[in-house]
């Protein structure tokens, strides 16, 4: 009874985990343009009829800006409830398109609420909602002195220009609604009072949310929100279009949450420090090639045996990982460095061209030679009889951590370690 007890819940638990990572979840921050016909209802029926999972909520009073989202106690608690795929926000319909004043009116605030949103979750991409244009121009300006395609040039530049800064996420929905006006201009997007969408300007951002989110094209959905299945047709072949035929243009791919890993190793003798260079990384695992681990940022590890290893470095996030490996190379006692039998210095290092060795003992040198970390030999010299001071030529090799020996004739030796850079 407790076997089966256990087994059904392992199985309960797989479950819902696959139902969590597998539902895409939407957060819509808006006004009266959110608001209605209910755009965040409509995108959700449209995603479960495409076979989605989709958990969509919304904040959408009328008239809100989206300074007053940064303080409203119901926008934050929202934005805090989930670890969102995707918040949206929208802007009151004119402020995007008002030059100078959207610097001040507009744009602090889309960076302070940006902030809030990746102080939640950094996985979240903050997403843009491109309003349209007034039908005739902006209603706020005396009649004749505004027309709908200079407004909708404005509302673009207005929040292309801050999505750009801040690598979010643009849904074109402005963007659609222009081209719909110019290739089906029966088709009627506005409400008797010019500027509310009716359903099928709601149906057609739904459309272009859908293309943004999921990156596949709404064409051939079976949901029409009770609009003529022809006008449907071309609501979702224009959103089609505008999002997937220029995604790099609607910034997607720009922000990039994943985390970036990468690492300097140091090596002295058997002991290896490891600088981790880390972005977005919450943690670290290190596995050192000779069944070794470490969750340390930056360890140092001692090496029981020389050889070669390939070290490994994954960071993580929320998000996902990233991966770094590179092979090391422990030398064996006699190749690590020694000076006590015969004492020397190089400079400078590290060099990039030229290195100049300086015995400091009197002897006879009668080999200098240079080997790459791995022990190969690469260079060789057979200095004049009685020289203490050389320069050798290093411009030709690559950059990294070489090995320079010096011999002389009664058989003392001295190793020293440069870098090439």
């Amino acid at each position: 009874m407790i076997k089966h007890f256990f087994i059904f819940f392992f199985l309960f638990l797989s479950l819902w985990l696959f139902s969590q990572v597998d539902t895409t979840k939407v957060l819509f921050l808006g006004n009266s343009f959110t608001g209605v016909n209910n755009l965040p209802s409509v995108f959700e029926q449209l995603a479960i009829k495409a076979g989605k999972k989709v958990l969509v909520a919304n904040n959408a009073p009328g008239g809100y800006t989206i300074s007053g989202h940064v303080q409203n106690p119901t926008s934050l608690q929202l934005i805090n409830s989930e670890k969102w795929d995707f918040v949206v926000i929208q802007e009151q319909s004119q402020i995007p398109s008002m030059i100078p004043e959207r610097d001040s009116l507009m744009y602090p605030f889309a960076i302070q609420l940006d902030n809030i949103i990746h102080a939640s979750s950094v996985c979240t991409k903050t997403t843009f909602f491109m309003t349209w244009a007034h039908k005739n121009g902006n209603l706020g300006l005396p009649p004749g002195s505004d027309t709908y395609e200079a407004m909708q040039q404005r509302l673009r530049s207005g929040y292309m220009t801050i999505a750009d800064s801040l690598d979010a996420l643009v849904a074109p929905v402005g963007w659609a609604w222009r081209t719909v006006r110019q290739q089906f201009s029966t088709v009627e997007l506005y409400m008797t009072d010019d500027y509310h969408p009716a359903m099928e300007g709601t149906y057609l951002a739904a459309c272009v949310f859908y293309a943004t989110f999921f990156q596949q094209s709404p064409y051939g959905i079976n949901y029409t929100a009770g609009l003529d299945n022809q006008i449907v047709g071309q609501l979702q072949t224009v959103a089609q279009n505008t999002v997937l035929d220029s995604l790099t243009l609607w910034n997607h791919g720009a922000y990039n949450p994943i985390p970036e890993v990468d690492f300097i190793p140091t090596v002295s003798g058997f002991q290896v420090d490891f600088q981790s260079i880390t972005q977005k990384t919450d943690s670290v695992f290190w596995s050192f090639g000779d069944g070794v681990t470490s969750t340390a940022f930056h360890p140092t590890h001692q090496y029981s045996t020389d050889g070669t290893y390939e070290v490994m470095l994954i960071g993580k996030n929320d998000c996902g990982s990233d991966t770094m490996k590179k092979q090391i190379v422990i030398l064996p006692n006699e190749m690590t460095e020694i000076g006590q039998a015969l004492r020397f210095d190089l400079l400078p290092n590290p060099a990039s061209t030229e290195l100049k060795v300086i015995v400091n003992d009197f002897g006879t040198v009668n080999k200098i030679t240079i080997y790459s970390a791995d022990g190969r030999l690469l260079l060789q010299r057979i200095p004049q009889s009685g020289q203490l001071e050389f320069s050798v030529n290093i411009s030709d090799f690559t950059t990294g951590i070489y090995y320079l020996e010096i011999t002389d004739t009664e058989g003392f030796r001295g190793v020293r370690r440069f870098v090439k850079y």
